[in-house]
């Protein structure tokens, strides 16, 4: 190795930065060529190349370092930067558990709010007496199957209300297409009631 290339790999295994007591005794190892007694003035000499070298800014006096060094280090930093910022994003991401926990309470407020909007219906249909059908509803609701069932053939067996002069039918469509539906159904007509 020439003494500038010594030089260089000297200060490589020392990190990039050292001062020039701890450069002289590496970079004598690597010289090649006929070492002379005058050797530390030879590398003092050579270290000035600032092609290569530079003095450490912020440092005393002595302390000597790679130019690619920082170029390498102006680079590591921006990467670590651009590491910081995907980091950033990486957290900001919920974990599965964190998005599968909002997920599951997002929809119970939607469903919350579905419950509250047929809470009107609920009540008109209470008031006018008609609970039989305000359990249908409920139970069709809470997706209750049994209670369903139930409350439908309950409302069934009421087929045939009289209000004053008008005649009530209810019935219930158990069946459309040979698929069961729950569908209720009223007819009003103004009859004479004897």
């Amino acid at each position: 190795m020439t003494q500038k290339e010594a030089l260089e790999q000297a200060l490589k295994d020392l990190g990039g930065r050292a001062t020039l007591q701890d450069i002289y005794p590496i970079a004598e190892k690597y010289i090649t060529h006929k070492k002379d007694s005058k050797i530390k003035d030879s590398l003092r000499g050579c270290i000035h190349d600032k092609r290569r070298f530079r003095p450490s800014p912020g440092k005393p006096t002595g302390w000597y370092e790679l130019l690619s060094y920082q170029e390498e280090v102006a680079t590591l930093k921006r990467e670590n930067e651009e590491l910081k910022v995907t980091n950033k994003l990486l957290i900001a991401i919920p974990k599965e558990a964190e998005f599968v926990d909002k997920f599951l309470k997002e929809v119970m407020n939607e469903y919350k709010r579905k419950r509250k909007e047929a809470d009107p219906i609920r009540n008109i249909l209470r008031h006018m007496g008609h609970e039989d059908a305000a359990a249908v509803l409920d139970a069709w609701i809470d997706e209750k199957e049994e209670e369903l069932k139930k409350a439908l053939e309950k409302l069934a067996f009421a087929s045939i209300n009289v209000h004053g002069d008008y005649v009530v039918n209810k019935h219930v469509d158990n069946e459309v297409n040979g698929v069961a539906s729950g569908a209720t159904g009223v007819s009003i007509k103004k009859e004479e009631v004897a």
